[in-house]
């Protein structure tokens, strides 16, 4: 039995991206509470009536409990559908790199039947003619390692064979990039010519499409399996003491203050304000120090 609650944070954190779990979490709570102190304190200064108060701010704090869940849950989607779908990704383009070129061609060809294409016929290297509602395709495979540029002349031995024999349909396979000679090529002749390009992602697409790829049951233990076998490591100075957070303590730091102005008999207020100070200066200092001081050595 897979944890829920284990997959919800894996997801979380897949979404929030640089951002701590923990201090992700943290911040909706502070958020929260800030904002009910708020609404209290207002409602005190206008009515003087402090369960009047006390009743709203409940309310306020109850309904962005629940807003807080609302927006956890998205981000739970959110991470969740990136990282299957990354997972995917990696999955696929290992087991490309793990066929050869032949087993490659064979796949591109089960993919073009799915698309309607028959009668394939193999014209030169790496290429094939198929037919599609009663036209002739022209179909190049240029398997490529990762980053590795599909060049101009690349791009015009296909385009010469086109136009030697009056094709005008061709799909240009490749696992690589086009370099900008190439694609200065395909655009001269797109009047002519009508050439698709496939990618990665446009040979995923067509993986997805025609479901041929492992189910999500598969990415989501494969997920649990690398997740538990990581040894916990609770970063508590990057829950606390972050750049982005100054921003939030300076906000807590004037309000619960101008709370301690409006309210002087309220000495908590003013402690509160007082430590989110401190809180400021410390994270300041840090984030100084971790910028320059530490570059240095």
């Amino acid at each position: 039995m897979l944890d829920n609650r284990k997959f919800k944070k894996i997801f979380i954190k897949e979404a929030i991206g640089s951002r701590n779990y923990l201090s992700y979490r943290t911040d909706l709570v502070l958020y929260k509470i800030l904002l009910s102190i708020l609404v209290f304190l207002v409602i005190l200064f206008i009515s003087d009536d402090i369960g009047l108060s006390v009743l709203i701010s409940g309310e306020v704090f109850l309904i962005f409990t629940l807003i807080n869940k609302l927006n956890v849950d998205r981000k739970r989607n959110e991470g969740e559908n990136q990282l299957i779908l990354k997972r995917k990704k990696e999955h696929f383009k290992k087991k490309l790199e793990e066929i050869n070129i032949n087993d490659f061609e064979l796949l591109i060809g089960f993919l073009f039947e799915k698309k309607g294409c028959k009668n394939f016929v193999k014209k030169g290297r790496h290429m094939y003619l198929a037919e599609k509602e009663g036209l002739i395709n022209c179909i190049k495979i240029y398997r490529l390692f990762e980053n590795i540029e599909l060049e101009r002349i690349d791009a015009r031995n296909m385009v010469t064979y086109m136009c030697q024999n009056n094709i005008r349909i061709g799909y240009l396979i490749t696992t690589g990039v086009l370099s900008e000679g190439a694609k200065e090529l395909l655009e001269d002749f797109k009047d002519r010519l009508n050439i698709t390009v496939m990618d990665f992602d446009s040979l995923f697409a067509m993986m997805e499409e025609n479901e041929i790829l492992p189910e999500n049951d598969f990415f989501y233990n494969k997920i649990y399996e690398e997740e538990s076998g990581k040894t916990k490591d609770v970063d508590i100075k990057k829950n606390i003491f972050d750049n982005k957070k100054i921003i939030i303590y300076i906000f807590s730091s004037v309000f619960f203050y101008a709370a301690s102005m409006l309210m002087p008999q309220n000495n908590i207020s003013r402690y509160i304000a007082y430590y989110f100070i401190v809180l400021t200066s410390i994270n300041i200092f840090y984030s100084i120090w971790i910028k320059h001081i530490s570059l240095k050595n």
